[in-house]
């Protein structure tokens, strides 16, 4: 009976339930989530301090939360700001992972973990091909043609999403699990067989970043591999770059013409060139460029406080409305889906301060992980997983310039995740 009540085996639970839900279920992943966190407080109560409350990751995620409390307390519009602390709430998790990560087969519990990734990967490249949604009851399936005008019978290609809501999310979900593989495929310290298996997902989760159709993806996917190939060669790197930088101009160059982004795809492969054109073509991307002139005018206007969570359906319209007035544009989203830039959203939420929080996070990230890596050996498992976080948090910021989607349970559980992991080989090597 005691070793069903022992707090190392709920924690060990809880962890497992944790990476594996995070995959598939919002609700196993807060589940998960919750259990941590009452174990953390029971432990920190009854047995010893939390030896992280003086990690500067601790106070910039508590100064970025205090920030969006206040900007609505303080705000002269009515907001919702406890559910601004709600969206927040898992923001602690990488400290928890920091230590409790110690209580398993750390190796082992990835390799579950990648089992489910690579599941969720291929279940998302069916999707593309076929729009089936089976892990949903029929009634509440949410199939999403790339061209929703015709029938779904007739649609030739799909959104990949997963079990998630949205392709975003989906595409959010394993742009982070990507580099976690990648780097670890060159990691000296697992089995030949086990970095073949690995390189194996890998490839499969590339596919399934594919299948999303999300552009902002695809590009923070690029920065991931650039990041990666510094890790190799700063020289592969550079060529990568240039090449990357050289291919997009010329794009942009050749697709300036609106009329191509109205030619009808003849099969799957001309559809994702499709896709990856209209990211240079001005013209496909007009919608979204408004939107972030909308929002910089709100911010103008609210610079320090922002205009509180959750308000962006009643107070933006009239920044759109004053657009549409000088354009003639009509927006294809409602103003409540946001400007689709998370750094603007933020700043337009909870102001200035706000925005300095949510920035505080990621450079007191990067400046723990790059430190922390000069005391790594080269291609260590710790030195693997150090470089996989900074790569992966790179191409997420990088795809936070075109989405929102920081504030996507899902997306942002497996972001925490992931700089729980690195936080958690920072302090291995500390002790």
């Amino acid at each position: 009976m005691n070793s069903l009540l022992s707090s190392k085996k709920w924690k060990i639970f809880s962890l497992y339930l944790l990476f594996i839900c995070s995959t598939f279920s919002i609700a196993g992943t807060d589940a998960s989530i919750t259990i941590l966190y009452l174990l953390t407080l029971i432990s920190w109560i009854w047995k010893r301090p939390f030896s992280q409350l003086g990690n500067p990751f601790f106070w910039a995620i508590l100064f970025f939360v205090a920030a969006a409390v206040f900007s609505g307390l303080l705000n002269v519009y009515e907001t919702e700001h406890l559910m601004a602390l709600r969206t927040n709430w898992r923001l602690f998790l990488p400290l928890l992972l920091g230590v409790i990560l110690v209580e398993v087969e750390e190796e082992k519990l990835l390799g579950i973990f990648f089992v489910f990734v690579l599941l969720i990967s291929i279940y998302g490249v069916i999707q593309y091909f076929t729009g089936v949604d089976w892990l949903r009851p029929e009634k509440q399936q949410m199939t999403t043609p790339y061209f929703p005008g015709g029938s779904l019978s007739e649609s030739l290609v799909f959104h990949g999403k997963g079990n998630f809501s949205h392709h975003l999310t989906y595409g959010g979900v394993l742009l982070l699990c990507f580099p976690i593989l990648c780097s670890l495929i060159f990691c000296k310290g697992w089995r030949p067989l086990s970095r073949l298996g690995i390189a194996i997902i890998a490839v499969m989760v590339l596919l399934g970043i594919g299948s999303s159709m999300g552009r902002s993806i695809w590009l923070g996917t690029a920065v991931i591999i650039t990041v990666l190939l510094f890790r190799l060669s700063p020289k592969l790197m550079l060529a990568f770059s240039i090449l990357v930088i050289g291919g997009g101009t010329y794009f942009y160059i050749q697709f300036s013409d609106p009329s191509i982004q109205n030619l009808e795809p003849k099969n799957r492969i001309e559809a994702l060139q499709q896709r990856f054109i209209s990211g240079f073509m001005p013209h496909s991307n007009q919608d979204r460029i408004l939107m972030w002139v909308a929002g910089k005018s709100a911010i103008q206007d609210h610079f320090w406080l922002g205009i509180g969570y959750g308000n962006d359906s009643e107070i933006m319209p009239f920044y759109r409305g004053n657009i549409s007035k000088r354009t003639g544009h009509k927006f294809n989203n409602s103003a409540g889906t946001g400007v689709h830039n998370i750094y603007l959203q933020t700043w337009i939420n909870y102001g200035l301060f706000g925005f300095l929080g949510y920035l505080s996070i990621f450079t007191i990230f990067f400046w723990q992980s790059i430190f922390a890596l000069f005391k790594t050996i080269p291609y260590s498992y710790e030195n693997s997983i150090l470089w996989s976080g900074i790569a992966g948090v790179s191409g997420f910021m990088v795809a936070g310039f075109f989405e929102n989607n920081f504030r996507d349970g899902e997306v942002q559980a497996m972001l925490m995740i992931m700089i729980g992991l690195n936080l958690h080989q920072i302090q291995k090597l500390k002790n």
